[in-house]
């Protein structure tokens, strides 16, 4: 088994949880504690009791940040991936309580901020506010759950509870999708005249550069240093899963109207995504450049977001999976190819001088490019190629992944933000110093865990038979 081949590695990721969770501030003993509940969780030890910054927005409920060194703030998007590290634990109560978090600064500041401090608030990350909602709903309700099962008449009252929770939860994550993503008024330059497709952009400044903070991929090659000129697949892969997201919560609910509107406003998406960027030519799913009217060639982990989200076709996922090598190494995924990168300038001499750093920090590999692994873009492909059917290639991909990573803790006792594919070991620093204890690589490698501890147990990962046509709804949640 899995779990005990690893077990020194898990337990690492367990201690670390304490490292990295923190109590809310003194506005949750003024405004929070409405019920005993509330006040056990304020008095868990395990937890810290300080303020991280002066700088740091207040949170009135428990949080927790990416590590205990550079990134003690909380993050959007990383926060979805470390739930993954979440779901069927005793500490399985900390998804609502981030939740609350990110829905308190949503009503506070219209936004949920790339990570939540003031610098960022011009701006958001990556949104997965709709799939940590229904991860948070279900996840109590999973049969397969090993802490606190609910049944009989118990789960009847949960259920109940538990759907006037999501009600209240799913109406402000479609405010987050209206106002900040869908964004019609153009407040974050998130919308582009003349197509019902999204980019990154900033309320603040609006230009390549903070837009790419906002990709997460800060940095990247991959959108040749101009992100608010691209439609990005990834971005617009998570907003249909919040369509169908909001169309299951509607269906759970019972409003069959809603379910339906949501429906279609998936197929609309969905559609105007195969016109633009399916490249039927090679064979996946590609950024649109609508300033260039053109879908870029540059190879990414991207592409593989249709397949998570589940827009893609069978025949799409068949070419797209055709891909998947390029990217393998005995390690895991590199985030883009080596082929996707420019090769650099032979000859600068008629330039003049002046010019030469400017021009060769364009043409310098960045850190979300090869040969770098990121954990979360990895884990998208894993679950992606599960819900298309392609276990064998997930299984690969993981197994790599944890020997990998297990091999780097027991040489440093500590994993890493991200790895270099070529050598197997910790990616060399790139505008800030490689972080060491990362949540999002210890959720992945412990999700990986379960996943390949159910396989190798014959357990059915799917709700569904596998004769029916993918994709595939996963009793794991994604």
């Amino acid at each position: 088994m899995w779990r005990e081949e690893y077990k020194d590695c898990l337990d690492y990721i367990d201690d670390y949880w304490h490292k990295i969770t923190y109590k809310p501030s003194e506005m949750r003993l003024r405004h929070r504690i409405t019920n005993v509940q509330d006040l056990l969780l304020l008095l868990n030890r395990q937890v810290k009791n300080v303020d991280i910054s002066r700088n740091f927005i207040k949170l009135p409920h428990h949080y927790f940040v990416p590590n205990d060194s550079k990134f003690t703030s909380i993050f959007y998007w990383d926060s979805f991936f470390m739930f993954r590290g979440l779901m069927g634990t005793k500490r399985e109560w900390l998804m609502k309580e981030m939740l609350e978090n990110f829905i308190y600064l949503l009503k506070t500041f219209d936004i949920i901020p790339n990570f939540s401090a003031p610098a960022s608030m011009g701006r958001s990350q990556p949104p997965f506010l709709s799939s940590m909602i229904m991860d948070t709903y279900l996840s109590r309700l999973n049969p397969t759950n090993p802490y606190k099962p609910v049944t009989g008449v118990r789960k009847k009252l949960y259920e109940l509870t538990k759907k006037k929770w999501l009600k209240k939860a799913i109406e402000v994550a479609k405010e987050e999708y209206e106002v900040v993503w869908i964004d019609k008024m153009n407040t974050y330059n998130h919308s582009v005249p003349g197509y019902n497709l999204s980019r990154y952009g900033d309320r603040d400044i609006g230009y390549a550069h903070s837009s790419e903070l906002e990709s997460g991929w800060d940095m990247t090659s991959r959108f040749y240093n101009r992100c608010d000129q691209f439609l990005p697949i990834d971005l617009n892969s998570y907003l249909y899963k919040y369509e169908t997201d909001f169309a299951r919560a509607a269906k759970i609910l019972g409003d069959h109207q809603e379910e339906k509107k949501w429906q279609e406003k998936a197929q609309e998406r969905k559609k105007e995504m195969n016109k633009y960027m399916w490249d039927d030519k090679r064979g996946i799913f590609a950024d649109y450049g609508y300033a260039y009217k053109q879908i870029s060639k540059f190879r990414s982990l991207a592409s593989f977001a249709p397949l998570w989200a589940g827009i893609a076709s069978p025949e799409q996922a068949e070419r797209t999976v055709k891909m998947l090598e390029r990217f393998e190494t005995p390690h895991g995924l590199t985030n883009t190819t080596k082929g996707s990168l420019a090769s650099p300038i032979p000859d600068l001499s008629k330039i003049e001088a002046q010019y030469h750093p400017a021009i060769e920090e364009i043409f310098k590999h960045k850190q979300w490019d090869y040969p770098n692994i990121w954990s979360p873009t990895e884990y998208i492909v894993v679950i992606g190629l599960l819900r298309y059917g392609y276990v064998d290639q997930a299984k690969k991909i993981m197994e790599n992944s944890v020997r990998s990573k297990a091999h780097l803790f027991r040489k440093y006792q500590t994993f890493f933000e991200k790895v270099n594919a070529e050598t197997g070991e910790p990616s060399a620093s790139f505008h800030y110093a490689g972080q060491k204890g990362f949540g999002w690589t210890n959720a992945a490698f412990y999700r990986y865990i379960q996943i390949l501890d159910a396989l190798d147990t014959k357990q059915s990962i799917y709700l569904e038979p596998k004769s029916a046509n993918p994709p595939y709804n996963l009793s794991i949640l994604h």
